[in-house]
């Protein structure tokens, strides 16, 4: 849980960059990207003190949610055409493995 922690707050800092680095956003399109990148940290962290199960759950929430979000930066700004397959992989990889863990893991 911890690791899915780190990850999580990691992919938040994406839309920290992108807001940095795309001069095709609009200024109200940047501020949104510098505010939700910090989201997944303030989602991630509180989880390192839950039992695995309420953890997993609200890592793979942040997880689906930061992807949704992937997508629709991806609607309005000029992305790589390789990072929503790459977004969507992990996605599914770190939801599957939380969701292992966390009704894996006794309480």
């Amino acid at each position: 849980m911890a690791y899915g922690a780190v990850i999580l707050s990691f992919v938040g800092a994406l839309h920290w960059g992108f807001a940095m680095s795309l001069p095709s956003l609009d200024a109200g399109c940047r501020r949104a990207c510098f505010i939700w990148s910090t989201v997944p940290a303030l989602m991630a962290w509180p989880a390192t003190l839950l039992v695995p199960l309420d953890a997993g759950l609200l890592l793979v929430t942040g997880f689906l949610v930061h992807y949704w979000q992937d997508r629709r930066l991806a609607a309005r700004a000029r992305l790589p055409g390789w990072y929503l397959p790459l977004r969507l992989r992990l996605t599914v990889v770190a939801c599957g493995s939380l969701l292992a863990g966390a009704f894996l893991v006794p309480a």
